[in-house]
């Protein structure tokens, strides 16, 4: 049967291989392996599968043997050889003033194929590169153009928690991370603190997240009123991983104690104690059977205001009214004018015809 292995390249990457359970590899061991078109050189990382259907294994890469002592020195030379490649590329790469930091070079075991890799803000033309390299090495040549991420997984280091980086030791996807994984296990927001090596958000915050909402289920929020036996007070502080939480009493003081203590946990005003409602008993009172006098009279008493009410004018006719009269006082003082007016006019005709009639006028 054959076994799947997660397994280290020389230039620092990792892949899956697949090789028989008759070679009896284990962690560490070096074995040569056929990669696409090329052999290479790599380290068993560790075993990642057994008992692997051949269907599944076709497009992996396949075990070859173990690595000798004859293998070693070759890959000792490729290595001398990679280091020689690098330095010539760096030197072309600064002649056509490219915008790409190269990162490593690295032969393959067959020394038919030389990779190398590096890392750009965007996408970056390397075509010329690529024919005066490959004519320089005498050689296929492969350019290839990671991210940040993967430039930390190969150079490796020690993350703030002291273990070696996740990207370099176990981690194989970079999954999509955002900042809201972070506030699920109340971390603080600043970029120092949940950002890693690589300048971006710690791969942590995606691989622990799912354990941090199942914890978060029995914890209290910020905020909340909750009740213990010292009293009622709100949460002040809490830890995810102790489940222990501080609360900041009413009376004064706080308190730090396990979450199972809580007697119980309501977000905002604590729960006011339920009122029964009383019902009123209706008081009995005498019946009182009016006359058919007093009723005639309260009838023709009711009728009354009834008529008096209908014969006042509403709201809105008053209104029209007063707007009416305005009208009409209007018109009446332009007629006036207009008559005064008309009666001038006269005057002055007759004025100038008896100043034309008398001869003896100025």
């Amino acid at each position: 049967m054959d076994n799947t292995y997660l397994v280290k390249l020389p230039n620092g990457m990792t892949c899956d291989a697949v090789g028989s359970d008759e070679l009896l590899l284990k962690a560490g061991d070096f074995a040569i392996v056929k990669r696409d078109y090329s052999l290479e050189y790599v380290q068993v990382i560790r075993q990642t599968g057994s008992d692997v259907p051949a269907e599944q294994t076709n497009t992996m890469a396949q075990v070859q043997r173990i690595a000798t002592v004859i293998d070693r020195a070759t890959a000792t030379e490729n290595e001398a050889h990679a280091k020689s490649a690098y330095r010539t590329a760096c030197q072309m790469v600064e002649k056509m003033e490219l915008p790409m930091k190269l990162l490593n070079a690295s032969y393959s075991f067959d020394r038919k194929l030389v990779t190398i890799q590096f890392t750009a803000d965007g996408r970056v033309d390397f075509r010329e590169l690529v024919k005066e390299l490959s004519h320089a090495l005498s050689c296929r040549l492969d350019l290839r153009q990671i991210g940040v991420r993967d430039e930390t997984s190969i150079c490796g280091g020690i993350a703030v928690c002291g273990q070696v980086l996740c990207c370099s030791r176990f981690l194989r996807e970079f999954n999509s991370i955002n900042v809201k994984m972070a506030k699920d296990q109340d971390l603080s927001l600043t970029p120092s603190t949940i950002s890693g090596v690589c300048g971006r958000l710690k791969c942590c915050l995606k691989f622990e997240h799912e354990g941090y909402v199942e914890m978060e289920k029995s914890m209290p929020r910020r905020g909340e009123l909750c009740e213990c036996e010292k009293g009622k007070g709100r949460v002040s502080d809490r830890n995810m991983l102790t489940q222990m939480v501080t609360l900041q009493l009413e009376e004064g003081g706080s308190v730090t104690l396990h979450a199972s203590e809580l007697k119980y946990r309501l977000r905002g005003k604590a729960p006011e104690p339920k009122k029964e409602a009383k019902v009123e008993e209706p008081a009995f009172e005498m019946p009182v059977f009016p006359s058919r006098m007093a009723a005639s009279g309260s009838e023709a008493q009711e009728k009354a205001p009834e008529k008096n009410t209908a014969k006042e004018p509403k709201e809105g006719e008053k209104n029209k009214d007063r707007r009416n009269n305005d009208h009409s006082n209007r018109n009446h003082k332009n007629k006036r004018r207009n008559k005064e007016r008309r009666g001038n006019q006269h005057r002055n005709q007759d004025d100038r015809r008896n100043r034309n009639n008398d001869p003896d006028g100025e």
